[in-house]
């Protein structure tokens, strides 16, 4: 990743804003991660290939899906819109302190799912809302989170991520770590 001046008041926004909330970044990377134990909430502040600037991507990662890549198993409307082009620091470090704001509330919205009631609930409301939408059966895991089969595929996904040089900083749960 270059290391220029919008990277660098990104890394520093999310610094002061997400990091004091316990979410870590990955590596050197645009990417920050808030683990729930079978999730993450994954905040990526994307790079453009044509203009100097940010996206903002949130999105959940499940666990029990068992990937070697981060993936937007659950996005959120925020993905890919409203492109925060550099032009100057100043309206930059405005612009994107509102993306890192933002992240931070989703960060504690999210984290209220780690409770596998109130996760349920939230499923069964975003199901009725969404009808014929693919992540359907992907979200009904969460009815079967304490099903063996799950908390090992849980349980093996995170010792893989927690293999990672760049994922060394994830939390320990219980129930969900080796």
């Amino acid at each position: 990743m270059r290391n220029d001046a919008s990277t660098q008041i990104i890394k520093q926004l999310c610094k002061d804003i997400l990091l004091p909330l316990g979410v870590f970044q990955k590596g050197t990377s645009r990417i920050y991660i808030d683990d729930n134990g079978y999730f993450f909430t994954v905040l990526e502040f994307q790079p453009s290939a044509y203009a100097k600037g940010t996206y903002l991507n949130t999105a959940l990662h499940f666990l029990w899906n068992e990937r070697d890549h981060l993936s937007f198993d659950f996005p959120f409307e925020s993905r890919g819109k409203n492109f925060v082009e550099y032009q100057n620091d100043e309206q930059f470090t405005h612009e994107v302190t509102k993306y890192v704001q933002e992240a931070a509330k989703q960060v504690m919205f999210y984290r209220k799912l780690q409770d596998i009631e109130t996760a349920k609930s939230y499923v069964k409301k975003w199901l009725q809302k969404h009808k014929g939408n693919p992540q359907i059966d992907e979200l009904n895991t969460i009815n079967h989170l304490h099903d063996e089969e799950v908390l090992q595929k849980i349980k093996q996904t995170r010792a893989f991520w927690r293999s990672k040089p760049s994922m060394k900083k994830m939390k320990n749960y219980d129930t969900f770590d080796v």
